[in-house]
């Protein structure tokens, strides 16, 4: 029983003598390199895998194409009296799913080459004054010309034309021809014959005409 004692206190003693030690030697390490071991355990913690805050994209801005259901307003400003007249009309099928560079490409394309009715309207200029999937407006200027009241017979080439007061602007071209009319009223065709009312002018049509 005594050995077995021995044998005890050979091996707690210096286990004793160890442990002391040790815990002397971290209490000097703690003293000297204050919070290194705490910085250790700091790091460790947060060194799991934190959350990457989440990104939320931001909505597309809709793209702003004419479409079936677009407003197509036609704005005809008059120049001369400044004045100017707004008229919805159906979207033409060919300007569906344009976007803005696409229309106002194609209004610069129509202002090179209008229609033979807004070239006798008077048409200046055509623009693009607003644009989006909701509403479009083309703004169509003019300078309107003026109905005329009075005319002149003019002889051209033979053939009898109607022009308006001002000798510039032609209003018919008939099919009367002058060896067909008699020589009074040949000559005075000759000489640019004024005719004062649109019902002479058309007393004249409906006799000469063939």
């Amino acid at each position: 029983m005594k050995f077995v004692k021995r044998i005890s206190l050979f091996f707690i003693l210096p286990m004793g003598m160890y442990t002391l030690g040790f815990y002397s030697h971290m209490k000097l390490q703690e003293e000297f390199y204050p919070g290194k071991f705490r910085t250790v355990e700091i790091e460790e913690r947060s060194s799991g895998v934190s959350e990457e805050p989440q990104i939320i994209p931001t909505a597309r801005e809709e793209e702003q194409v004419i479409g079936a259901d677009t407003q197509y307003i036609i704005e005809e400003v008059d120049l001369k009296k400044n004045t100017s007249v707004e008229t919805k009309w159906k979207v033409p099928d060919k300007y569906i799913g344009m976007d803005r560079q696409q229309f106002v490409k194609e209004m610069d394309l129509y202002q090179q080459s209008p229609s033979l009715k807004d070239q006798e309207l008077g048409f200046v200029s055509v623009e693009v004054a607003s644009f989006s999937k909701e509403r479009v407006v083309v703004r169509k200027s003019y300078i309107f010309k003026e109905v005329s009241t009075s005319f002149y017979l003019v002889n051209e080439k033979n053939y009898v034309v109607v022009y308006c007061d001002d000798l510039k602007t032609v209003y018919m071209n008939t099919n009367i021809t002058l060896d067909s009319l008699p020589d009074g009223l040949k000559q005075e065709i000759i000489q640019n014959k004024y005719v004062a009312t649109e019902e002479e002018l058309y007393n004249f049509l409906e006799s000469y005409s063939s």
